[in-house]
């Protein structure tokens, strides 16, 4: 009797210890889970309003959703995960809007970008200034917002918009120090919230020369044929993107504001994914 006690429990330990083997090899990591997902996204939404039941319907059905987490409701972003969809939060990395109060008032005057002069970079459109991510001060507030409007809510990714303006307003001289501190920035970021996936708006050299290991995806605004199809440096950037997609699996997500269906065309011939938005810049309208 004994004896077959010992055979049953060590037969009921080698399952047990199969079944646990088997679930760990097969638990995916959430980085590579991720990856896959952005790979296999065909409907994707950029929309930076408050949502409704009508959004929140439609959320469900895209493949990944970025929202403006200060302002899309908890439950809209709870029902589309739940059905599936990724869903990335915008954080503004080389620009502080006025809008955002509770941010804004917590700056320093370290934290602004300032040129030769001492002046500050103010964007008219956006109400909004131009950052120094040299600021370890700045990459703090940053992390911290990261925390409370991303990890918290439980998203599944960071977006950094503007990016790309350190190719696009600083000079060469001051480029170098500013990716490199975008680069600690975005390690930081890694390190801090292990899992988190990141993405970046713009920023072409950036992400070739220094953040392309650890970003997911790239957008790239304005993705309409009559402004990149026959263009040398859009189609020299297109080839870039592709590199680096095969290098580090680094998806493009592309936005065509015109010619809709010649962009889109040119966005799948290269299998870049793709949505139109009429309005250009702005994306408070769910179309």
């Amino acid at each position: 009797m004994r004896k077959i006690y010992i055979i049953i429990l060590t037969f009921l330990f080698l399952t047990i210890w199969l079944l646990l083997n088997n679930n760990a090899k097969q638990l995916p990591n959430a980085s590579t889970t991720i990856k896959e997902k952005l790979a296999a996204v065909e409907d994707y939404k950029y929309y930076l309003d408050k949502g409704n039941n009508t959004i929140g319907e439609a959320m469900k059905n895209m493949d990944l959703v970025i929202v403006e987490p200060i302002e899309m409701q908890q439950q809209y972003i709870d029902a589309a995960q739940k059905n599936g969809t990724l869903i990335f939060g915008y954080i503004n990395a080389m620009e502080a809007d006025k809008w955002n109060e509770a941010f804004y008032q917590q700056l320093q005057e370290i934290d602004f970008y300032k040129d030769v002069y001492g002046e500050k970079k103010y964007f008219a459109e956006w109400d909004s200034y131009l950052m120094d991510m040299t600021s370890s001060h700045y990459q703090h507030l940053l992390l911290e917002e990261i925390q409370k409007h991303i990890v918290d809510k439980g998203l599944d990714g960071v977006f950094l918009d503007t990016v790309g303006n350190i190719d696009s307003f600083l000079p060469p001289e001051e480029q170098v120090k500013q990716n490199q501190a975008m680069l600690t920035f975005i390690k930081k970021i890694k390190h801090r919230y292990d899992g988190l996936s990141v993405a970046q708006n713009w920023g072409f050299q950036t992400l070739a020369n220094y953040t392309a290991p650890y970003i997911d995806f790239i957008m790239w605004e304005n993705f309409s044929y009559d402004v990149v199809g026959e263009d040398d440096w859009s189609l020299e950037k297109i080839e870039q993107l592709v590199h680096l997609r095969e290098k580090f699996g680094t998806q493009v997500m592309t936005i065509g504001f015109s010619n809709e269906s010649q962009s889109r065309s040119l966005a799948e011939k290269h299998h870049f994914k793709f949505f139109y938005n009429p309005a250009g810049s702005y994306y408070n309208s769910w179309h």
